[in-house]
């Protein structure tokens, strides 16, 4: 039975490309990924290419799985780690019940990134993806972490939720305008900048769509 990897490539940047990536793609007969993801692991790919877009994902991924099940290693690529707002849940539901030895090969998160670069311990921090089709519930879940005290790292969607948004929203919720808010822009790539604020300030500002956003747990503090 041949290897269905889903394989992580970190946030952007060859430097944090693990060895371990690299060698599941170089041993892959067929390479799935988006056209930046292709780009970033070109120096290693010896299969064929298949290029991923939001339109033909479904198409593809089936096509994955299928060539998996006639004995070919593919390599599935993922921005980031594929466990966290990656491609192993839509993967993963393609192969469920078919005839694949399914894998994962971690990567390297943009929220690993991001708090490394703020010297930020991240244990205790709620994590949360706000892509498109994000419910109300994580939403209010976004306030109430920080209500108690702990920070919050967010991946937004510049359509569905950009980081104005999201503080615009935190504000809404009662939260401190003076709260601190952090936002790695394009974390590892070249223009990388990370920009220190507050929730007043950050919700009149743009950022680069390619950004993590961290707000500190500084509790409600209404009226003030």
């Amino acid at each position: 039975m041949a290897k269905l990897s889903v394989v992580g490539i970190g946030p952007g940047s060859p430097d944090y490309v693990t060895p371990a990536a690299r060698k599941s793609v170089r041993g892959a007969e067929l390479v799935v990924g988006a056209e930046r993801s292709l780009s970033l692991m070109k120096s290693e790919i010896r299969g064929v290419e298949a290029t991923l877009t939001a339109r033909n994902m479904n198409e593809l991924l089936e096509l994955a799985v299928a060539a998996a099940e006639e004995g070919k290693e593919v390599a599935i690529l993922s921005t980031g780690d594929p466990g966290f707002s990656g491609l192993l849940r839509p993967v993963a539901r393609h192969a469920q019940g078919r005839r694949v030895d399914l894998c994962v090969i971690p990567g390297i998160s943009s929220i690993q990134a991001c708090a490394a670069r703020l010297c930020m311990s991240w244990e205790d921090a709620g994590l949360f993806s706000l892509h498109r089709g994000a419910p109300p519930e994580k939403w209010s879940e976004l306030a109430r972490t920080i209500k108690e005290g702990r920070d919050i790292i967010v991946l937004p969607d510049q359509k569905a939720s950009s980081p104005r948004e999201i503080v615009r929203f935190l504000l809404s919720q009662g939260l401190d305008r003076r709260t601190p808010v952090f936002v790695c822009e394009s974390i590892t790539l070249r223009g990388e900048r990370i920009v220190g604020s507050t929730l007043e300030n950050a919700s009149e500002l743009d950022f680069d769509p390619l950004c993590v956003v961290v707000v500190k747990g500084t509790g409600s503090r209404e009226g003030s």
